[in-house]
């Protein structure tokens, strides 16, 4: 029979309380943090309009078209083809990026073909500098937080040909880009996914009221409608 008195007994050690203690804290330190993430995440994600319509009051395309033309863009897997707000395959176009160009562009040139019956390069330089600013105005300046959401005429019509060229690119195949046509998207719903695209590329240079930048903090980098990084962007 042994000797409970010659039992060595463990000595306690405060470096693995110590241990326990800053494992606690660090689980409870990243849970926080997460919330915390998760809510300002919500809470700064662009809103969506009912509608966007005309200045004559024509609907060009509603909340609904936008919702039905992202779960196209979800049917299509376009998302491990290209890339949304950055994010996917980088395979073929960020479509945010792309899209938003395409809009600037084509908007400038209805309001060079509208203000001054010409096309914008062969316009004066002191006219495209004009011109180019009221471009970025028009694209700053919509209010998304509207539920209703009244665009001007040449932002009208670029939107229009962007959609129809949009639709019809994921619709037909593009062995230059790597690209095979959508099957799942049937012409309808090849229209509500470039819906969707438009409305995404737009938040990206829409203002939040009261700044000077957009819902993505200016991204992506992009001269033409004056995107660059602020500050807010790294915070």
């Amino acid at each position: 029979m042994s000797d409970s008195s010659s039992i060595v007994r463990p000595v306690a050690d405060p470096v693995s309380t110590v241990l326990k203690w800053i494992l606690l804290a660090t689980g409870l330190l990243t849970a926080a943090l997460l919330i915390w993430t998760t809510q300002a995440t919500y809470k700064g994600a662009p809103p969506q309009p009912e509608k966007f319509v005309s200045a004559d009051g024509s609907i060009l395309m509603t909340g609904a078209d936008i919702v039905s033309g992202k779960g196209g863009f979800q049917k299509a897997d376009l998302m491990d083809y290209g890339s949304l707000y950055g994010m996917g395959s980088y395979y073929g176009e960020d479509y945010t990026a792309s899209i938003m160009k395409r809009l600037a562009l084509a908007t400038r040139d209805n309001i060079a073909s509208a203000d001054d019956g010409a096309a914008f390069a062969y316009l004066p330089k002191e006219r495209q500098d004009a011109i180019t600013a009221k471009m970025r105005d028009d694209l700053h300046h919509l209010d998304l937080t509207a539920s209703t959401v009244t665009l001007p005429g040449e932002l009208v019509a670029a939107i229009v040909s962007v959609r129809m060229a949009t639709a019809d690119g994921l619709l037909h195949p593009n062995r230059k880009a790597g690209w095979t046509a959508a099957q799942s998207l049937s012409p309808a719903l090849a229209v509500k996914t470039a819906d969707f695209l438009i409305y995404s590329a737009l938040t990206t240079v829409a203002w939040r009221p009261g700044t000077n930048y957009s819902w993505t903090q200016n991204w992506p980098y992009e001269p033409l409608v004056e995107n660059a990084p602020t500050g807010e962007t790294f915070i």
